[in-house]
C-alpha cells in the first residue's frame, strides 16, 4: 500500500482546473451550451440502454421479425426465419406479450405485419451490419434485439431530449429549468418506458418533433433555408411510412408553414414529404400490388382505424384516454403543466404561429384517437397518443419561463405553492415511468394496477422480470434531486 501515496500526490498535481459554475449575469456560451447538450443526450441514451429489457424484446419480437426479412432475406414476408423467436409468429392462438403476435394477417399466401415498415427499415440498417459481424437474431437474440432497439428508438429518444433541452437554453432559460424542461420529456413521460423498444409510434413521434425543431425549435431568428423545409418533409413523410398515427400532424404542421413561411417553403416541405413516403409506397406495391393500400386496409384491420362508433362507445373512449386512471394524465402527470403551457405560449406574440402548430396537431391526435375501437391492446399508458409526447412536452418551456417571471409578480406563498405541485407531477411522472421502462411497456395497468407502478418505483415491490436492473432507481432519484435542488442557478440577462 506504500504506493498510493505517491499516486495520490501526483494525482493531486494533475488535477483538472475546478471551474463551478457560478451565479452570473453572463449568458453561457455557445461551447458551453454545446458541451451541455452533448453531455445530457449522453447520458439519457446510456439511460434508455440501462432500461431496455427483455421483456419487452420478448414482446415486441413482431418488430425485429420484419427487421429480419429485409436484413437477412431480402423479403417483407415473415415466413422461413429460422429464429426461434419468430418461428410463432403467425399462430392462430399466440400468448401474448412473449414469442408470438396477433398483428399479422395472411395476403396472397404470404404473412406480413399490420404495421407501418418505417421501424422495419430503420432496424434492418442498423442490423445488417450486425449480422455482418456475425450477431444475428437466431443465435444471440437477446443482444441482437436489445442494441437494434437502442441503437434506433434509443437513440433517437435520446436526440429528442437533447435538441428539447436545447431549445430550452435558447429560449433564455437558465440551465437547472432547462435540464428539467428536458428530462420532463426524457424520463417524465410514457416516453420514457418505450426508449428502449423498437416502436413505430415513439420512432414517429421523434421524426415529426425533429421536423418541429429544424423549423420553428431553432428560433424564429434563426436563418432557415431551402434545404430544411426539405429535410423536415423528409422527416414528416417518413414519419407517416413509421406510424399512421403521424397523418394526424401533417395537416396542421402544414399549415403552419403556409402562415409562416409562405407558400414556396410549403411547396418544397411538400417535395421532402413525398420523398419521405417513397419507402411506404415502394413497400405497399411490393406486398399488396398497390402502392396506395396501407397494411391495415389489407388486413381489412378496421379496428385500429378511424370510424363512427356510437355515442356510448365515443363516451368511453374519452374517460379512457383523458380521465380514468389509465389515462395519459395519470401516467404522465407533468403533461398537464405541459399541455398549459401549449395554450399560454398562443399569445407570446412572435412565437403564436408556433404554438398554434403544436396545438393543433396534438389536439388532432387526442379527438381523432377516441374514434379509433382499438386502445392499442397491451401497453404502458395510451400508446396511440405517444407520438403526440414530444410535441406536447414543448408546453412545459413557457411553464417554466412564467416561473422564472413568477418570482416578481406573485406572492412568495403563492410561488411555492405552483412549484411545490410542479414538482410533485414531476416526481410522480419519473417514479410512473420508471417502472414503466423497467418492468416493461407491453402490459399495462390492466396486468399491473396503477398503485403496483408506485409501489415499484417507491422500491416497496420488486420486478421479478428485471434482476438487477432495480438499484438504477437510487441514481434516478439522486438525478431529479440534483436538477431541483443541486444545480446553481444562472441569471438571465438583465
Amino acid at each position: 500500500m506504500t504506493f498510493v501515496l505517491p499516486l495520490l500526490k501526483a494525482g493531486w498535481k494533475l488535477r483538472l482546473p475546478y471551474n463551478p459554475i457560478q451565479d452570473t449575469d453572463m449568458p453561457p456560451t455557445l461551447q458551453q451550451r454545446r458541451r451541455w447538450i452533448i453531455s445530457l443526450f449522453l447520458a439519457v441514451w446510456a439511460l434508455y440502454g440501462m432500461t431496455t429489457n427483455l421483456w419487452d424484446q420478448y414482446g415486441y419480437n413482431l418488430m425485429h421479425a420484419g427487421v429480419e426479412a429485409i436484413a437477412e432475406r431480402r423479403t417483407f414476408c415473415l415466413l422461413g426465419s429460422d429464429t426461434p423467436k419468430f418461428a410463432k409468429i403467425g399462430e392462430e392462438k399466440p400468448m401474448p406479450g412473449r414469442d408470438a403476435s396477433t398483428d399479422v394477417f395472411f395476403y396472397h399466401g404470404r404473412l406480413y405485419p399490420v404495421k407501418q415498415p418505417g421501424m422495419f427499415f430503420l432496424g434492418a440498417i442498423i442490423y445488417k451490419p450486425l449480422s455482418l459481424m456475425g450477431l444475428r437474431y437466431n443465435r444471440e437474440y437477446n443482444l441482437a434485439a436489445a442494441l437494434v432497439s437502442w441503437l434506433t428508438s434509443g437513440l433517437l429518444g435520446a436526440l429528442a431530449v437533447a435538441l428539447l433541452f436545447a431549445q430550452a437554453l435558447r429560449e433564455g432559460l437558465p440551465l437547472r429549468p432547462a435540464l428539467i424542461a428536458a428530462l420532463s420529456l426524457g424520463i417524465g413521460t410514457i416516453f420514457f418506458a418505450y426508449g428502449g423498444v423498437l416502436h413505430h409510434d415513439f420512432i414517429a413521434g421523434c421524426l415529426f418533433f425533429f421536423a418541429y425543431y429544424l423549423l420553428y425549435g431553432r428560433g424564429f431568428q434563426t436563418p432557415i433555408n431551402a434545404g430544411h423545409f426539405l429535410f423536415a418533409g423528409l422527416l414528416g413523410g417518413f414519419a407517416v411510412t413509421t406510424s399512421v398515427l403521424a397523418v394526424m400532424f401533417v395537416a396542421p404542421f402544414a399549415a403552419a408553414v403556409i402562415w409562416s413561411r409562405g407558400l414556396r417553403p410549403f411547396f418544397i416541405l411538400t417535395l421532402g414529404f413525398i420523398i419521405g413516403l417513397i419507402p411506404l409506397l415502394f413497400y405497399d406495391w411490393a406486398c399488396f400490388g398497390n402502392p396506395f393500400m396501407l397494411p391495415n386496409a389489407a388486413a381489412k384491420d378496421v379496428y385500429t382505424l378511424p370510424q363512427i362508433i356510437p355515442w356510448k362507445s365515443l363516451k368511453e373512449q374519452f374517460f379512457w384516454y383523458f380521465i380514468s386512471w389509465r389515462s395519459l394524465w395519470a401516467f404522465s402527470p407533468i403533461l398537464i403543466f405541459a399541455f398549459w403551457g401549449l395554450c399560454a405560449r398562443i399569445k407570446e406574440g412572435n412565437l403564436n404561429k408556433d404554438a398554434w402548430m403544436l396545438v393543433s396537431a396534438v389536439s388532432n391526435l387526442f379527438l381523432t384517437v377516441p374514434f379509433i375501437p382499438s386502445r392499442g391492446g397491451s401497453a404502458f399508458g395510451p400508446r396511440y397518443l405517444l407520438p403526440a409526447v414530444p410535441l406536447l412536452a414543448v408546453g412545459v418551456l413557457p411553464i417554466l419561463q412564467k416561473f422564472e417571471s413568477w418570482r416578481k409578480e406573485l406572492p412568495r406563498p403563492l410561488r411555492q405553492l405552483v412549484w411545490a405541485l410542479f414538482g410533485l407531477a414531476f416526481s410522480m411522472s419519473v417514479a410512473i415511468c420508471f417502472s414503466g421502462a423497467l418492468r416493461g411497456s407491453m402490459h399495462g395497468m390492466d396486468v399491473h394496477p396503477y398503485y403496483y407502478r408506485l409501489t415499484v418505483a417507491l422500491g416497496l415491490s420488486s420486478i421479478l422480470e428485471t434482476p438487477g436492473a432495480f438499484p438504477l432507481l437510487y441514481p434516478l432519484i439522486f438525478l431529479t434531486a440534483a436538477v431541483f435542488f443541486f444545480f446553481p442557478r444562472q441569471k438571465q440577462e438583465s
